[in-house]
């Protein structure tokens, strides 16, 4: 995979990721988990110069990039964890600095690789609940609703596709069965010259809300939640296929409290 196109494609979302950052009163620290190259908390570390941002990934690749890149602010840290070996310094790091009640752990596009291909959930629990944050924020593809797939005739749906990726989806996760299926195959298709194989390992929509709470231990409860449409997607999908439904969601949004 192209690094380069990867964080590109990423930092265009980077403002619809970082919706939580007026809804999380008190946190004095925000943990991303999976941070990438860092884009969205460089951006926040410069807005919110109050506010410790800290990054974990477990790329040591993406990780350098991000302390190379500026700006170079004292309120922002990194830590790599290449082999899910612990997380100790971060956790050390952070317990001696910020209570429970000031601390937000942030998931932005990590939960579905987590519950589809990476593994890691042991390493997010164990985080949880060693520093037992105030909130737990998580913005990811999510799609819970199968409505019917209804079009006028198949080629004009399959005829503006590549027809070698929608068979490698169709091995990969079965017939597409309705809208959901679909959307999942066009979300697919922007990787299509840059990680196809790659994300052909995920799927987008591995996990719901409940399943993750109860992984969690019901501690939290939601605070928060907003499905949708991403609109830069819905664009695209008009420009490249002339047609898509706007009334399928493609990503959610959650802020969880912890009921202490």
């Amino acid at each position: 995979m192209n690094l380069d196109i990867y964080t590109s494609e990423m930092a265009k979302s980077v403002w619809d990721k970082a919706f939580f950052m007026d809804k999380i009163p008190g946190a004095k620290c925000v943990i991303d988990f999976g941070c990438a190259d860092g884009a969205m908390i460089r951006y926040l570390s410069t807005l919110y110069p109050d506010i410790t941002f800290i990054g974990y990934d477990i790329s040591r690749e993406l990780i350098e990039r991000a302390r190379k890149a500026p700006p170079f602010n004292a309120n922002l840290i990194y830590f790599e964890d290449s082999a899910f070996k612990g997380l100790s310094a971060l956790i050390k790091y952070v317990g001696d600095r910020f209570s429970s009640r000031e601390i937000c752990i942030n998931f932005s596009s990590v939960l579905h690789e987590v519950y589809s291909s990476t593994g890691g959930l042991s390493v997010i629990q164990y985080l949880i609940n060693i520093l037992e944050p105030k909130f737990i924020t998580i913005r990811d593809m999510y799609c819970d609703e199968h409505l019917p797939f209804t079009i006028p005739s198949f080629d004009t749906v399959w005829g503006p596709l590549p027809a070698s990726a929608s068979a490698d989806f169709c091995t990969r996760f079965g017939p597409i069965r309705d809208w959901r299926d679909m959307t999942h195959l066009l979300m697919k298709l922007q990787w299509i010259n840059n990680g196809w194989e790659d994300e052909l390992k995920e799927d987008y929509y591995s996990w719901t809300i409940e399943q993750f709470l109860d992984d969690i231990g019901g501690r939290y409860i939601p605070g928060f939640e907003c499905r949708y449409q991403l609109p830069y997607l819905s664009e695209k999908w008009k420009e490249q296929y002339g047609w898509y439904n706007p009334d399928i969601h493609t990503h959610a949004q959650f802020i969880l409290r912890r009921d202490y």
